[in-house]
């Protein structure tokens, strides 16, 4: 059996330290920039997923708390434990 080291990135939310998504999975990827990628969107959807702050801070995709709710609507995003959102204006 061949073992061999790999390194890879994981995104780590600002706010609480968790490195997991709603999803109950750790995304990983080669590159910094692509796990940021990875987390940012959910189901392909730029609108849900993780939060990058202006300040550059990566905000995880809880809906546990006000201040991760407050980072999220303040960058424009539906949060929610639900692949299908309905939101009524």
């Amino acid at each position: 059996m061949a073992i061999r080291q790999e390194i890879c990135f994981i995104a780590a939310c600002d706010l609480c330290g968790t490195s997991e998504t709603t999803a109950d999975y750790t995304p990983h990827a080669p590159t910094e920039q692509a796990v940021i990628d990875i987390v940012t969107e959910k189901w392909g959807d730029p609108k849900s997923g993780w939060t990058v702050t202006p300040d550059g801070r990566l905000v995880c995709d809880t809906v546990d708390d006000q201040a991760h709710r407050s980072v999220h609507e303040a960058a424009g995003k539906t949060i929610s434990d639900c692949a299908m959102t309905v939101t009524f204006s």
